[in-house]
C-alpha cells in the first residue's frame, strides 16, 4: 500500500513510570524479517512497531526491520527457529504439523459465516486467537517453543473473498476454476464447489494470476494493494469463500534472543505485541473498506456468488467440522480437538462483544493491551 494516514502517536506512559528500569541493561538491537513491502499494511505497522518497542524500552530495545529481503514468507519460520532473525512474521499455515492446535483456531474459520454479520468479525477472531493462545492454550505456546520461538501475538485478514481474473458468481463458473488457496478447509470449500484448489504462499498471486497460473486467489482486499493485485485482478467475488486467515504469528521472537534480554526488555516488546497486533488487524479491517474504491478506480467488479453457490457454502461450513475435528485428532495428534473448538467459539462469541464499541486503532490497541498482553508475566513468559 503506498499510503496510510495514520502513524505511531506519542506513547502515553513514560517509560521511567511503566517499566522501572534499574540496572544498566546493553541495548539490543533486533532484526525483523516480514515478507511484505515495506508500504503495506504489514510493513506500516512494523514501523510503528520498532518505535513504539524503542520509545517503552528507553531506547534498551531497537528493531530493525527487514522487510521483503531477510526471509521470504515461506523462509521466516525455520530463518526464525535457527536464528536467522531475532523477530518474524510466521505464516503456521506454511508448516502445520508444527502448529497444529494453532491451526486448528485456523480451520475453525467458516463457522463466521453461519452467524448475522455484526461488522467487526476480523477483529473478534483476533482478540480470540491471541487471548486463548495466551491463556488457555499452553500447549499452542510450546508448540511454537518446539520451532525456538516465543509465541507473540498474532492478527487476521479482513474477510476472505475470491481474487479471480474474471467474474465468478455461479457453481457453474466455478466449477473447474483454478484457485490459489491457504488453508486446508478453503481447500475442502472449493472443492465441494466444483473448483480445483491449488496452494503456494499468497506473495506468489501476483505471477500466477498474471501468467494464468491460477483464475482466482483466496485472500482479503486490502491485497489488491498490499501485493499490487489490482494489476491483474479484474473481479472480486467478496462473499466466496468467506472466513478469514488468522495462522500468521506476526511478531515471533527467536527464543534464545528472547531469554537473553532482561525483564523490562521483554516488558517493552510485550508491549509492542500489543500494538503491532492490533495495528496490522485493524489496518486489514479499515483497508478492506478503502479498497472497494481502489477496486472501483481499477474497474475490478465486485460481485456477489448467487444463492446456490451461497447456501452450498453455507452447508459446508455446517457440515465440514466433525471431520476437521477428528483430522486434527487422527493426523496431528490433538487429542481434545473437540474441547478446543468449544472453547474457542466460547472465546469468539466474547470478543464480538468486547470489539462492538471499538472504532478505532488506537483503541483496539487499548483493548488488546487491557484485555491480554498487560496481564503476561515478563519475567516467566517464554523462560
Amino acid at each position: 500500500m503506498a499510503t496510510r494516514t495514520w502513524r505511531t502517536g506519542a506513547i502515553a506512559v513514560s517509560v521511567a513510570a511503566t517499566l522501572g528500569m534499574t540496572g544498566a541493561a546493553s541495548a539490543e538491537t533486533l532484526k525483523y524479517a516480514f515478507g511484505y513491502a515495506s508500504a503495506s499494511t504489514v510493513g506500516i505497522a512494523a514501523d510503528d512497531y520498532a518505535a513504539a518497542v524503542k520509545e517503552r524500552s528507553g531506547g534498551a530495545v531497537s528493531i530493525r526491520n527487514f522487510p521483503m529481503s531477510l526471509l521470504s514468507l515461506a523462509e521466516t519460520g525455520p530463518g526464525l527457529r535457527d536464528g536467522m532473525a531475532d523477530i518474524g512474521y510466521v505464516v503456521a499455515a506454511l508448516t502445520p504439523k508444527d502448529f497444529p492446535r494453532y491451526m486448528l483456531m485456523q480451520d475453525l474459520q467458516l463457522m463466521v459465516n453461519l452467524q448475522e454479520p455484526r461488522g467487526k468479525e476480523s477483529v473478534a477472531y483476533a482478540g480470540a486467537v491471541i487471548e486463548y493462545t495466551l491463556t488457555k492454550c499452553p500447549e499452542c505456546l510450546s508448540e511454537f517453543q518446539g520451532q525456538n520461538q516465543v509465541y507473540m501475538g498474532g492478527a487476521t485478514s479482513s474477510i476472505n473473498m475470491s481474487l479471480c481474473t474474471k467474474p465468478v458468481r455461479t457453481l457453474d463458473e466455478l466449477k473447474g476454476m483454478k484457485i490459489r488457496v491457504s488453508h486446508a478447509v478453503v481447500s475442502r470449500l472449493f472443492t465441494e464447489l466444483g473448483a480445483t484448489p491449488v496452494s503456494f504462499p499468497a506473495n506468489e498471486s501476483y505471477e500466477a494470476l498474471s501468467q494464468g497460473v491460477v483464475d482466482c486467489t483466496q485472500l482479503s482486499l486490502p491485497e489488491l494493494t498490499n501485493m499490487s493485485l489490482a494489476d491483474v485482478v479484474k473481479a472480486v467475488t467478496v462473499d466466496l469463500p468467506g472466513g478469514l486467515s488468522s495462522n500468521v504469528a506476526v511478531n515471533n521472537i527467536n527464543l534464545d534472543a528472547w531469554r537473553k534480554l532482561n525483564d523490562d526488555q521483554r516488558a517493552a516488546l510485550l508491549w509492542g505485541a500489543s500494538q503491532i497486533s492490533a495495528d496490522i488487524t485493524w489496518g486489514y479491517y479499515a483497508d478492506a473498506i478503502t479498497n472497494e474504491k481502489v477496486a472501483a478506480d481499477a474497474n475490478i467488479s465486485l460481485v456477489n456468488g448467487d444463492a446456490a453457490a451461497m447456501e452450498k457454502m453455507r452447508e459446508f461450513a455446517r457440515n465440514d467440522l466433525p471431520g476437521t475435528l477428528e483430522g486434527y485428532k487422527t493426523t496431528f495428534g490433538v487429542a481434545n480437538a473437540e474441547t478446543i473448538a468449544s472453547e474457542f467459539q466460547d472465546m469468539y462469541a466474547k470478543w464480538l462483544d468486547l470489539v462492538e464499541p471499538v472504532e478505532s486503532r488506537d483503541q483496539l490497541r487499548e483493548l488488546f493491551w487491557t484485555q491480554m498482553f498487560q496481564n503476561v508475566d515478563p519475567k516467566t513468559y517464554g523462560m
